[in-house]
């Protein structure tokens, strides 16, 4: 079940970096550039981090959420600060182990993978139960930038 590596680490307050943004929507099929025209600057940071204090970030490791868009060596945003709602999708520790899963409060307790070869993980009133933090953003890097 561990599916997180070591890697969570808390996100220190740093200097803002902006990028310049172009509000141009661009398309997955035939191109069309915006001719490099720059319509304002996006801060990543501020954009993927509500609370740098409560922020840590966790490498996937394992396949139960590629559904959800989240793959392995994928990188998780977790904010410990927002509210667990039924539906969210989760960093917990159960029974000692960590994973990343969709949270199901209905009708009782269980955690669920977003990749249909993985069986629902089930709540009882022996299970150690530790909701880590919220995952808020996923981060995947596709270049080295070559």
């Amino acid at each position: 079940m561990a599916e997180l590596q070591a890697c969570g680490t808390a996100v220190a307050e740093r200097e803002h970096i902006e990028l310049p943004l172009a509000l141009e929507k661009i398309e997955a099929g035939f191109p069309a550039p915006n001719g490099g025209y720059v319509d304002g600057n996006l801060d990543v940071n501020e954009f993927l981090i509500s609370h740098p204090g409560s922020t840590f970030i966790y490498c996937v490791n394992g396949t139960s959420m590629i559904e959800a868009g989240i793959m392995p060596g994928d990188y998780v945003l977790v904010d410990t600060t927002v509210p667990v709602q039924d539906g969210d999708i989760v960093v917990a520790s159960i029974d000692n182990e960590f994973t990343i899963k969709e949270l199901h409060l209905k009708p009782h307790p269980h955690f669920v993978a977003r990749n249909k070869d993985y069986a629902p993980i089930e709540v009882n009133e022996y299970s150690d139960v530790k909701i880590v933090g919220t995952v808020t953003g996923v981060v995947r890097r596709y270049s080295r930038g070559r």
